[in-house]
């Protein structure tokens, strides 16, 4: 699934169930308590996908930690972290603007190279040869084994 996955990014597979979108068209008008929740909540739905994952990891490593202080700093970082860069992106929004059309003009290159790279994590998957490229990756880059 993960290589049909990359080969659809890079635009080698058609797929067409997922290719189709949802939308609600609702006449919500800016700056209302409502049209923020119902913005927030929609946010949060598409993010849960790559969010989860990683605060429940959080959390659990917080609630098997050996006190309650360092729960609390791993779930602050994490809070921190996840805030900072759509508090830097509103406040510099304009200048970000303009960086962006940067990527714009390179999006077709990057998705080529992250559906390829996407593909290849298949290929690797499917022939079960994810713990030896697990450990190539530390032998390469030792400092991986330093992180987390």
């Amino acid at each position: 699934m993960v290589t049909l996955l990359g080969l659809f990014m890079m635009g080698l597979a058609k797929l067409p169930w997922l290719q189709r979108e949802f939308r609600l068209h609702v006449n919500l008008g800016g700056g209302r308590p409502v049209a923020a929740y119902v913005i927030g909540t929609a946010f949060a739905f598409g993010w849960t996908p790559c969010i989860g994952p990683v605060l429940g990891a959080i959390l659990t490593t917080s609630a098997v930690s050996a006190t309650v202080p360092q729960g609390i700093a791993l779930l602050s970082f994490y809070s921190i972290g996840l805030g900072l860069p759509f508090l830097a992106a509103a406040i510099f929004t304009d200048s970000l603007m303009l960086r962006l059309r940067v990527f714009r003009r390179l999006g077709r290159t990057l998705q080529l190279g992250a559906g390829a790279i996407v593909a290849s994590m298949g290929v690797v998957m499917l022939t079960g040869e994810m713990t030896s490229f697990s450990y190539w990756l530390l032998d390469t880059f030792p400092i991986l084994a330093r992180l987390g």
